[in-house]
């Protein structure tokens, strides 16, 4: 019976040593320093770039209705200019990028492209301004090569309108002291390149892609070869440079993918938005369509890619992409990001982006969309409304989503959203960018265009 008790008083005493030797001192030492809360330690800093894109001016137009017209009038397009300087003046953006469409659709294109480019080199604030052909920026008209037959052989392209020595295009402001422009690889053919910005000694690889070069051909468009070089033979020059500017860059390089045309369907019922017959060659020599293959590329590189840019549609949305046709079993592997259209014509207010990003890493963490309303009714139509003024409203992306994490990117919200509820904020809210146009020139089917998926 003793031997008993002098068993637990042993194990007691044990315990009660290993305890008290566990207990953390309350004065810090080398083995027990000071533990520092999160918010100390937090070095989490952003910083901002704005988008702007699908300005179709018309400068002989003042004002336009909603769908009247599938231009810019001069009075918008001034207060936009109006606008992003008042909110450059507040977010201090690192770069801008323009997302394609500068003149109107018809007649004197060449006017209002020397106009819109003109007007952009008198912007306030000292930040590189980035731009990428879309669908209506050729001389020769929509849809239309990036060079015609004439100017092929001789290197001369859309810019050849706004000669400028000191700060040619594709990117406006090189000298800046805010961003770092490093060396461009420009493909003044097809228009499409790379560039490296320096941002507070971080770099950014920026990918401008001319992807008017992938669109599918409708009964109101195709794609027209005015430099000689098929839409196939162009789309893989493209792709395989594409595939190579992604493979030669580190694991840890940090990339942007910039696109007027978005892959996927086409929302507004036209069917695809990429030539469903356009297959091309991948680095192992795998045919496949040119959608296809860009997903497959997009999977690879993956941890590169901080987002996709793009436009087109005028509207303000989202798509998500999969390299996997059963996408709901499936990695989301790139999220691509739409900026709206200065040009009503589909019935979306005027809109430009502020994006927010990560400074340690530039991942996208927020959009801010500033938008323009009527303050003006078209005759008997209280819905065609015009006079479009800025009104110093916006309005956020995860304002919309009620997200508090100021640490959360936009992609890893919406990778861990449902289906359902990322339609229902985004057709309800902000999709066309808060119009009062209840009956839009085209409605836009969200649904079928929020998911790019591989095909089979």
């Amino acid at each position: 019976m003793k031997s008993i008790h002098f068993f637990i008083f042993c194990l007691c005493c044990f315990l009660m040593f290993n305890c008290k030797d566990d207990k953390k001192p309350d004065v810090p030492s080398d083995d027990y320093p000071t533990i520092i809360e999160d918010d100390v330690l937090d070095t989490f800093e952003t910083a901002n770039f704005l988008t702007l894109s699908d300005v179709h001016l018309d400068s002989s137009q003042t004002n336009i209705a909603y769908g009247d017209v599938l231009s810019t009038g001069i009075d918008t397009w001034n207060r936009t200019m109006t606008e992003i300087n008042t909110v450059a003046g507040v977010t201090k953006p690192k770069f801008m990028m323009y997302l394609g469409d500068l003149p109107n659709y018809t007649e004197d294109i060449t006017d209002n492209i020397g106009k819109v480019l003109k007007d952009l080199r008198t912007l306030s604030g000292d930040y590189p301004i980035l731009f990428l052909p879309g669908n209506n920026d050729t001389m020769k008209g929509d849809y239309h090569s990036f060079q015609d037959d004439s100017n092929a052989n001789g290197g001369v392209n859309i810019f050849s309108l706004d000669p400028s020595s000191s700060e040619p295009w594709p990117i406006i402001n090189r000298n800046s002291t805010t961003t770092t422009v490093g060396t461009i690889e420009y493909n003044k053919q097809f228009g499409f390149y790379l560039v490296e910005l320096t941002i507070d000694n971080e770099k950014l690889h920026v990918i401008a892609l001319n992807s008017v070069i992938f669109c599918e051909p409708t009964s109101r468009h195709q794609y027209i070869d005015d430099d000689k070089v098929s839409q196939q033979s162009a789309a893989q020059i493209q792709f395989s440079w594409f595939e190579r500017k992604l493979d030669s860059l580190g694991s840890n390089d940090n990339v942007l993918i910039a696109m007027h045309i978005p892959p996927g369907r086409d929302g507004y019922g036209h069917g695809k938005m990429w030539n469903d017959n356009l297959y091309v060659n991948n680095k192992d020599t795998v045919s496949d369509r040119v959608q296809n293959n860009f997903l497959k590329v997009l999977s690879n590189h993956k941890p590169k890619i901080r987002g996709i840019l793009t436009s087109h549609t005028h509207l303000d949305g989202l798509r998500r992409l999969y390299a996997n046709d059963t996408f709901y079993q499936q990695e989301m592997v790139a999220l691509s990001i739409s900026t709206p259209g200065i040009s009503v014509y589909h019935s979306n207010n005027p809109a430009f982006k502020s994006f927010s990003f990560d400074k340690s890493n530039f991942d996208l963490i927020d959009f801010t969309t500033y938008y323009a309303e009527p303050t003006a009714s078209s005759g008997s139509n209280p819905y065609k409304d015009e006079n479009f003024k800025y009104q110093s409203k916006s309005y956020t992306f995860k304002g919309t989503y009620n997200i508090t994490d100021p640490k959360m990117t936009i992609f890893s919200a919406i990778d861990g959203m449902v289906h359902r509820h990322i339609i229902n904020a985004y057709t309800k809210k902000i999709l066309y960018v808060r119009s009062n146009d209840t009956y839009p020139t085209e409605k836009f089917d969200y649904n079928l265009a929020l998911d790019v998926i591989f095909q089979q």
